[in-house]
């Protein structure tokens, strides 16, 4: 089953526009608090618009946000507040940079699963490790779990050498397969 069915599924549409309420329901505070399930909508938007094939990567940003934000308005719980396309932006970029950084320690752990363990062991170990590095408690697991089979997000298939293993694997002081393992006359130069 696709992200994109998966996210259909879980996320279908509750309200639409005309049942949305009037302008009173937007946010119009300076500090937006925003609940989980607006965080989960906020992240079906997103993965959904951003994956969409038929636009595709074209967008410009403030069209991608428009629709975002209209996908996310629409589908909104009853009395959530509307939010407008520079919140859902704003909120996207700081959840964005905590759940990057949970990834990158889930996909580290997942390239090297110990023997035995599950995905459930794999995301508290990674908690664990967030924890440790950030002195703080990884709050949108709710949010990754829907990212982590997005293509941006899931774990690469197959091992690659680290720079370190490639590097060490050729023989002499080069590095760069450009250069042969060629004996060279310091007398050919001028010094």
């Amino acid at each position: 089953m696709s992200c994109h069915s998966q996210l259909g599924e879980i996320f279908a549409p509750t309200m639409g526009d005309a049942e949305a309420g009037q302008e009173s329901d937007v946010d119009t505070g300076k500090r937006t608090v925003w609940t989980v399930a607006d965080d989960k909508l906020l992240a079906a938007a997103y993965t959904l618009i951003s994956e969409d094939p038929t636009v595709g990567n074209g967008q410009k940003s403030e069209s991608f946000w428009k629709r975002v934000t209209s996908y996310f308005n629409s589908n909104r719980e009853n009395g959530a507040k509307k939010r407008t396309a520079e919140k859902a932006k704003t909120h996207w970029g700081s959840m964005k940079k905590i759940v990057n950084r949970y990834n990158g320690i889930y996909n580290k752990w997942y390239s090297d699963r110990p023997s035995g363990w599950s995905d459930e062991d794999l995301i508290l170990q990674a908690h664990e490790e967030y924890k440790s590095t950030y002195k703080t408690a990884f709050q949108y697991e709710h949010v990754w779990r829907i990212f982590k089979s997005s293509p941006m997000y899931a774990p690469q298939s197959g091992h690659q050498a680290s720079k370190k293993a490639r590097t060490s694997e050729s023989s002499g002081g080069h590095t760069d397969s450009s250069i042969p393992n060629t004996p060279v006359d310091v007398d050919d130069y001028e010094i």
